[in-house]
């Protein structure tokens, strides 16, 4: 018997298919492992679930709906709102009986436990396809730093992937996965999004649990979605959301700000001052201004002039001060066992240079950057609802980011650093492309910031943006 033919595996597709009939969970899983198969870049994955599981766990889903009192209706009932939708979680994430490895085979562990997260998505139908590749020990915005290979952006493989959660956006961009489950502490989800053309959600601090998570940064981690639209962004993360008791950096409730007026309603937003956006490549800097201009014509909302200093400084310190130490706390016992001479060249000249920080200077920088989120509340409160940013300032090739791999690292951060450190949500959106040398269409993206709690708000405008701009 013909396979159907299944043309897209976003989720309003397959949620759709399953109502009409069109195919089964076990045909999407098939289909899914197929374009795995048939893909030419293997760097993607570090660990596949293998095939006959999935579909064993499709199966289970058929016969879970056969038995439900719901089952008469759609299998888009509350029970299984992710019913049959294939995903990714990046390997620094657990799922009971994978190893997880933060692409350091020598740091590989096989948890007994999923990660509260992705145990949510499990409950609510999805099927777990593999874990994707990273940044090691999500170090880092290129993805060029794993053992495991280099995922190679989807619209010309002479491009970088963006990281560290480089194997999600991958997957998604390349339509492997309906989703991933990724992380971002740095940018680590909106840089690799913006770079392969989807859409790539950070929420709220404490408001998706982060047990499960080896961190990379604790106080400024958090577990993220990456998908083709907004709206399956929200999808999944209304699926993952809620307060974890075990995860200490949890909130219970988030700070209740004005109203939000709505878009066109005087939505006030601001950009980065026209020195910060010079580092733009040319391309990069026609398309945001683009942007910027269509935001007011098309969507009627109002730009307004504010203080950026704060967002900036905050953005030198993540590695500009004792912040960084944060990264050699959850591997001190690796370190101590192995030390540096495992690990990739470049993380391991990073974490070299994360010691030596004295409590002294630790407090310094958590005063100061308590005093710039500060600062940057009155400007959300007093001048701006949302800051639009460029995602990144340029699309550098893999050759480029080799040759000068920590700077140009850290030049794909310039608008992405000081978003968790300041306690901000934040959607990045696809915003138009541009041509390559080749003539190839390369994506380019926008980041949509708001105050903690904005996360409705934030994809509410995002999805008016993809509107006018795509």
């Amino acid at each position: 018997m013909a396979q159907p033919t299944i043309p897209s595996l976003s989720i309003p597709a397959l949620r759709s298919g399953y109502e009409q009939g069109l195919f089964t969970p076990r045909e999407v899983v098939n289909a899914v492992y197929d374009r795995i198969d048939a893909y030419p870049d293997k760097a993607v994955w570090i660990t596949l679930a293998p095939r006959a599981r999935a579909l064993a766990d499709a199966e289970r889903l058929v016969q879970l709906r056969s038995q439900s009192p719901s089952s008469s209706s759609s299998s888009s009932s509350p029970l299984l709102p992710l019913y049959g939708i294939p995903f990714s979680v990046k390997d620094s994430i657990d799922v009971a009986h994978y190893p997880t490895t933060l692409a350091c085979p020598s740091f590989a562990y096989t948890p007994g436990r999923t990660a509260p997260a992705v145990q949510k998505i499990l409950d609510a139908g999805g099927i777990f396809v593999g874990k994707a590749n990273l940044d090691q020990f999500a170090t880092g915005l290129s993805g060029c730093r794993s053992p495991y290979g280099t995922p190679r952006c989807v619209a010309d493989g002479d491009y970088v992937s963006g990281g560290s959660s480089s194997g999600s956006a991958v997957g998604v961009g390349a339509g492997l996965v309906s989703f991933a489950v990724a992380t971002d502490t740095a940018g680590s989800t909106r840089v690799p999004a913006a770079l392969n053309g989807v859409v790539g959600l950070k929420p709220t601090l404490g408001t998706v649990s982060t047990v499960g998570l080896v961190p990379a940064c604790r106080t400024a981690d958090c577990v993220t979605v990456i998908a083709g639209s907004v709206g399956e962004v929200g999808e999944v993360w209304r699926v993952v959301r809620g307060f974890d008791e075990e995860d200490v950096y949890a909130r219970r409730t988030v700070p209740g700000w004005k109203p939000w007026p709505g878009v066109g309603r005087g939505i006030r937003f601001g950009v980065p001052p026209r020195e910060v956006l010079g580092v733009l490549s040319p391309e990069y800097g026609r398309l945001f201004g683009e942007v910027v201009d269509g935001l007011g014509t098309k969507l009627g909302l109002v730009k307004r002039e504010f203080e950026y200093a704060p967002f900036q400084k905050a953005n030198d310190m993540l590695y500009g001060s004792s912040i960084v130490a944060q990264r050699l706390v959850a591997f001190d016992d690796y370190i101590a066992a192995h030390g540096l001479e495992k690990l990739h060249p470049v993380v391991r000249d990073i974490f070299a240079a994360s010691s030596g920080f004295d409590a002294v200077r630790a407090y310094k920088d958590i005063f100061a950057l308590q005093g710039y989120r500060r600062e940057a509340e009155k400007q959300f409160r007093d001048g701006i609802d949302v800051l639009v940013v460029p995602s990144t300032v340029t699309h550098f090739t893999v050759a480029e980011m080799e040759e000068r791999p920590i700077e140009r690292n850290k030049t794909l951060g310039t608008f992405t650093h000081f978003v968790n450190l300041l306690d901000l949500c934040a959607v990045q959106v696809p915003a138009g492309t541009w041509k390559n040398a080749k003539g190839n269409l390369m994506p380019f993206g926008v980041t949509l910031i708001g105050q903690a709690g904005r996360d409705e708000e934030m994809m509410e405008l995002g999805r008016e943006v993809m509107g006018v701009t795509q």
